[in-house]
């Protein structure tokens, strides 16, 4: 039962996640991507998961397996934030093109917007489409680092961890090496 309300729960954060993926890290096209591509990765997983929990159970450890680990890629991609902003801010050379109403939301003040972006001009700054460079500190990639760092760590563990997958024998998770023949059966002693 435990393991439904965590597939329902986590299908219900996949789609709240979906809705503010367009302002998540910046907002930028790359991140929605990423994050839908990483939603569709995790359904499809957990939902193949489901599909074997009582079909083959070496298989349902596998794909369950991929879904938590394409799930925890978020936190992946927030410590991998945290190192890259002071990274990246003592370079000091990185860009991020932001749209000037952007910009206009983190400053909230016109004067200095036009000042600091003469392009962004107009009569206000929410109607202007125009697209500045941003002296960047925090916004570039983590999130596409971590979901290649993850999903190659699960490929790693899953392969290297094969001996431990059970099968079902019944209603009972047995050992890879488990024989039928050599078990102990109340029946075979009468």
């Amino acid at each position: 039962m435990n393991g439904y309300v965590c597939l329902a729960t986590l299908i219900v954060a996949n789609i709240t996640g979906g809705i503010i993926s367009r302002r998540s890290f910046g907002g930028e096209l790359n991140v929605q991507s990423a994050y839908y591509v990483l939603a569709i990765m995790y359904v499809f997983s957990a939902l193949l998961g489901y599909w074997y929990v009582k079909r083959n159970t070496r298989a349902h450890r596998k794909w369950m397996l991929r879904s938590v680990v394409y799930f925890s890629v978020i936190i992946s991609a927030r410590l991998i934030m945290l190192a890259s902003r002071l990274i990246v801010t003592e370079i000091g050379s990185y860009y991020s093109l932001w749209r000037c109403d952007e910009v206009f939301f983190i400053l909230k003040n016109e004067t200095e917007l036009v000042s600091m972006f003469s392009q962004c001009n107009s009569t206000t700054p929410n109607e202007n489409g125009r697209v500045v460079p941003v002296h960047a500190s925090v916004h570039e990639g983590p999130l596409g680092t971590a979901s290649a760092v993850r999903t190659v760590q699960v490929e790693v563990y899953i392969r290297s961890t094969e001996s431990a997958n059970y099968s079902r024998h019944g209603f009972v998770l047995e050992s890879r090496d488990y024989n039928n023949e050599k078990a102990y059966s109340p029946r075979k002693l009468w």
